[in-house]
């Protein structure tokens, strides 16, 4: 092979690889480019469809529910009332301390407030003292659950009466076969909805809140 045809022979591997060159950035490039892109708005789109998917599932999960939905929050709407109605709930208070057999009742309430994360009901924080024995005190607790009025117990604080000593190990007025008496301080809150609220306020009635059963006084051995 002489000089000229080995410079043709390079002139035209060179011509060849900037043809190619030229074919992926002018061509390829954009292509692959324009696939990429296409792949991505696809997986875009199947993620938004999932995502509206599930949004169909929960409204129908909503919809088969709302039959129920509606009941309790009819129930829950019927036990708040349009005023505080403080002197009605003393007295059922007070017919529930008698049922369950707890004394020295005692019924503090406080100025209305507005709820925390807010609402177009307000709230009365009320607080209930009486001596009782534990099981009296269970009683109790479970009778408010289901006053006509919705009470939710929010701390429940008690410890044994005067006259019974834990320290000597000692009961000096309570025979010690006998459950123990105890001084009880339960905070509540009771709800009313003022006769200003919004037309179908009643959808926004507080739920009610589970209340911690309390402990059992720990038991008093006698002094030897």
């Amino acid at each position: 092979m002489n000089r000229n045809d080995r410079n043709i022979l390079i002139l035209g591997i060179l011509g060849i690889v900037i043809v190619v060159i030229g074919f992926y950035f002018l061509l390829l490039s954009p292509l692959l480019q324009s696939l990429n892109e296409q792949a991505q708005a696809r997986e875009d789109k199947q993620a938004q469809l999932e995502q509206v998917q599930q949004q169909v599932n929960e409204l129908e999960e909503v919809r088969r529910n709302s039959p129920e939905i509606e009941r309790q929050l009819l129930e829950l709407s019927k036990r708040v009332p349009t005023q505080p109605q403080i002197p009605t709930l003393v007295v059922q208070v007070e017919e529930i301390a008698d049922a369950s057999g707890v004394t020295q009742l005692m019924v503090d309430p406080e100025s209305p407030t507005s709820p925390p994360g807010g609402g177009d009901y307000q709230v009365v924080p009320v607080t209930m003292q009486f001596n009782g024995t534990y099981d009296q005190m269970q009683d109790f607790l479970l009778r408010t659950r289901n006053l006509a009025r919705l009470v939710t117990v929010t701390d429940v604080d008690y410890s044994v009466e005067a006259g019974t000593s834990e320290a000597s190990g000692e009961t000096t007025t309570l025979n010690p076969a006998v459950e123990r008496l105890l001084s009880v301080e339960l905070q509540a809150d009771v709800y009313f909805q003022p006769e200003g609220a919004p037309s179908g306020a009643e959808t926004t009635a507080p739920s009610p809140q589970e209340t911690t059963t309390p402990s059992p006084p720990a038991e008093v051995t006698g002094g030897g």
